[in-house]
């Protein structure tokens, strides 16, 4: 029963899934065999030959479809709230036929609960999925270009977030349409919720989830930083500013040369660089965190809407 009613919009979403999963596929396949050609494979930070910048230069000329196509999946938890969520309790209500659904014998909490599981479950295998399918696609940039940090939304489609994140939109869609009992507005609030969410995770809460490392006297901070706070002093000890900053690195990399270390150099010359940062070492702890979360917020609206329509009359 519960596939019956739900079959158009599973079928939809898991549509939605295969054919962007099928995007990936096309660009993926050219990226990785891209990869082999050039070589790659030999130029990950530690161990890198002459040859590298050049290949490294050739293999990165379609980057603007990766960003693109990143944006694109961004959104995808999200379809799982608005359109298979909101509607489960919503629509009986709208419709009526909770009249009916909640005086047969198996009850309304064995009613609700099934549903809810049968759907979790759907919903997360599918997100698995096609994480996993995210994770092979990006897999030849990892190295290059890391998955942690500032403007890399890579993070955000990537791995145990996006399924949780599929879970959660399913949870609060479920629970909105418990709490407001009509389909467009759950749905209105699912996506407003949502989006909430995410904006106080992105802005505020996911640097706050561990403390950062610090550097100081112009020491790199490794490969692909996520950067939080930096600061350049000058050797008469006045802050450079972000153009001064600019203007100060690209004359260190043209006097210093390629094969010297800008950052040594620039202490050299009296420079003091100081960082706070994550490395990307990081990338699967914050997952973890993040998505721990999200489960956790998800298993209590789920909870939350069961006791709303056990508290509420028919």
């Amino acid at each position: 029963m519960t596939w019956r009613q739900h079959r158009t919009a599973l079928v939809g979403l898991i549509g939605v899934l295969v054919l962007c999963g099928l995007l990936l596929l096309q660009n993926g396949l050219a990226m990785h065999a891209d990869f082999r050609r050039l070589g790659l494979a030999d130029c990950v930070p530690g161990r890198q030959n002459q040859a590298c910048p050049v290949s490294i230069d050739a293999f990165h000329h379609d980057l603007d479809l990766v960003t693109r196509l990143t944006a694109v999946l961004f959104p995808l938890p999200l379809l799982f709230g608005m359109f298979l969520g909101a509607p489960l309790i919503a629509r009986e209500y709208e419709s009526g036929t909770h009249r009916f659904a909640f005086t047969q014998g198996v009850g309304r909490t064995r009613w609700l609960v099934t549903k809810i599981t049968l759907l979790a479950v759907l919903t997360v295998v599918s997100a698995g999925t096609f994480a996993a399918i995210v994770m092979w696609w990006y897999g030849p940039l990892v190295a290059s270009h890391g998955r942690l940090g500032e403007g890399n939304l890579t993070y955000e489609v990537y791995g145990v977030v996006f399924v949780s994140r599929a879970l959660f939109a399913l949870a609060l869609g479920i629970f909105a349409g418990a709490l407001i009992r009509r389909v467009v507005p759950a749905i209105a609030a699912t996506l407003a919720g949502w989006v909430a969410v995410f904006a106080v995770t992105f802005l505020s809460l996911r640097p706050r989830f561990l403390a950062p490392r610090t550097v100081v006297d112009a020491m790199a901070p490794g490969t692909n930083p996520w950067v939080i706070a930096e600061k350049w002093t000058a050797p008469d000890g006045h802050v450079l500013t972000t153009t001064e900053k600019i203007s100060m690195l690209q004359n260190a990399t043209s006097t210093a040369g390629p094969t010297r270390d800008t950052y040594a150099y620039l202490a050299h010359q009296g420079y003091s660089y100081k960082a706070s940062y994550f490395p990307q070492s990081r990338f699967w702890t914050f997952q973890t965190i993040e998505a721990s979360s999200l489960a956790i917020l998800s298993f209590l609206l789920l909870i939350a809407a069961v006791w709303l329509v056990r508290r509420r009359g028919t």
